[in-house]
């Protein structure tokens, strides 16, 4: 027999419960100490886009009469809670400023479609989708449905399976003109962080812009190659970004969200060179309205809680629009700069550092930081403290401003750089063979042949490889699907 469970007393009990106190009650019960995060104004604009990848049936526009997100758990209504998978433009519908722009993520690789077990994709097998596959939305998402209207519901999105007991968080549905119209989540807030701190960089392998939390007194983004012991991590089912202008813009799976979350990407549209990983980035008319913001507010969502995390603001800088180039001498002690015109980036400076490891464990060293000088071209590198250091790690250049977000220049990898990754490559290969089954290093020994391969190739991408085969090929590390540093970022 269904079961069938209730928000709250209907609205006779509560009157004649009032009646017989003589006391006031609100129709809605709030838990002490919680917090509305990121996302519960509603803006509208959250209907699904034309030509979007939908389920018939589904929409997350509002009929006219009703304000678009506004949807909420009524107190004289009992409802059915369940999972269900969700299109991006339903999950995050009434949580951000619009959903116009959700499509469906065109990923180009086959090898990371069980990474996160929450993303929702049309992976059949590797031979059926040769040529990549579609990240269609979030799944196991709770919502709550109007007892009256399950059937219909679930005729609309067969893949809604009831649940015995009530979650502490869901997203409330009802149906209008035969369609499903999602409202904003009734979100639990399991901590609201205030003490963590973000790095924002641009131009990584992984997108336009890159933000990088870390945790302050309490962890809870995963940033090594397990789960264990991380509240945020392959579990993920979103991420909300918020301005201080009031602006929040969802992302999604493996175009801005990781498995290790404490990094989170994205690409614009004046740019959209970076992730290629992505054939087609996704939602870009939104994330381009980050640019010229203050994020004051990031929202980690998982199935049953959120993770609220406040920052005195993190300014979206415009990027660069010109190019830059770097080169170095054959004894890795001078870069040399593509152009020695430096007059459009005010109080201008380059740092070049030297970088052992990757995440929070990195080490990083300083090679060079001085003010940028139009006319000079080349700077020197202070290579005197590597003496001391294991060789293979990562040189990187940065150009920071006033005029604009952080220039990351690539500089190309050195030959320890090379020769470490050769070296790891053989003992990938050797672990492989042991273990044929392992789909995750295999796809890392493919993409480190081919980088090989390339004519150049540079010291961050050449450095990333080596660390991720490191870790997989570790004897700590137990396998399974979980990817790289970025394929699981």
């Amino acid at each position: 027999m269904k079961k069938v469970l209730s928000l709250l007393l209907t609205a006779a009990l509560i009157l004649s419960a009032l009646t017989a106190c003589g006391g006031n009650s609100s129709s809605v019960e709030t838990k002490a100490g919680t917090e509305t995060p990121a996302g519960t104004e509603t803006a509208a604009g959250t209907e699904t886009p034309a030509g979007a990848e939908t389920p018939a049936g589904t929409e997350t526009e509002t009929p006219e009469e009703t304000e678009p997100g506004t949807e909420t758990a009524t107190p004289e209504t009992s409802y059915v809670f369940g999972t269900a998978t969700l299109t991006y433009a339903e999950f995050y519908a009434g949580d951000v400023s619009s959903t116009e722009s959700f499509d469906a993520v065109s990923s180009a690789t086959t090898s990371k479609y069980g990474i996160m077990a929450n993303m929702s994709t049309d992976f059949v097998d590797e031979e059926t989708n040769a040529d990549g596959y579609h990240i269609l939305g979030v799944q196991n998402v709770n919502v709550a449905v109007p007892e009256s209207e399950v059937e219909s519901y679930k005729a609309i999105n067969p893949t809604f399976a009831e649940l015995d007991t009530a979650p502490e968080q869901y997203k409330p549905v009802r149906i209008a003109d035969g369609k499903a119209v999602y409202g904003a989540t009734e979100w639990n807030v399991a901590d609201t962080v205030t003490d963590a701190t973000a790095e924002l960089v641009t131009g990584s392998n992984w997108g336009d812009y890159q933000i990088n939390v870390t945790d302050g007194a309490n962890v809870h983004l995963r940033n090594t190659r397990e789960d264990e012991g991380f509240d945020v991590g392959s579990n993920i089912l979103g991420i909300i970004l918020e301005t201080e202008s009031g602006l929040k813009v969802g992302l999604e799976h493996l175009q801005s969200i990781w498995v290790q979350p404490y990094e989170l990407s994205w690409n614009i549209p004046e740019d959209n060179s970076h992730n290629t990983h992505i054939a087609a980035f996704d939602n870009l008319t939104e994330l381009g309205k980050l640019t010229g913001e203050t994020v004051t507010k990031i929202t980690y969502i998982t199935p049953d809680a959120a993770y609220i995390y406040e920052f005195a603001g993190i300014y979206i800088k415009p990027l660069y629009a010109g190019e830059l180039s770097a080169a170095v001498n054959d004894a890795y002690d001078e870069v040399t700069l593509s152009t020695d015109d430096f007059s459009d980036f005010e109080n201008g400076k380059l740092t070049a550092t030297y970088t052992l490891g990757a995440g929070r464990s990195r080490e990083v060293t300083v090679l060079l930081e001085t003010d940028l000088v139009s006319g000079t071209a080349s700077y020197p590198l202070d290579t005197a403290p590597l003496a001391e250091l294991a060789a293979g790690g990562t040189y990187g250049a940065v150009i920071s401003s006033d005029s604009y977000a952080d220039v990351t220049v690539a500089l190309p990898a050195s030959g320890d750089q090379i020769a470490a990754l050769e070296a790891v490559l053989a003992t990938a290969k050797e672990k492989l063979e042991a273990n044929p089954e392992d789909s995750m290093l295999s796809s890392h020994i493919a993409e480190a042949e081919a980088l090989l391969n390339e004519t150049a190739p540079t010291s961050e991408g050449v450095g990333s490889l080596t660390n991720e085969l490191t870790q997989l090929t570790s004897d700590e590390q137990q396998g399974g699907p979980g990817g790289g540093d970025h394929g699981g970022h």
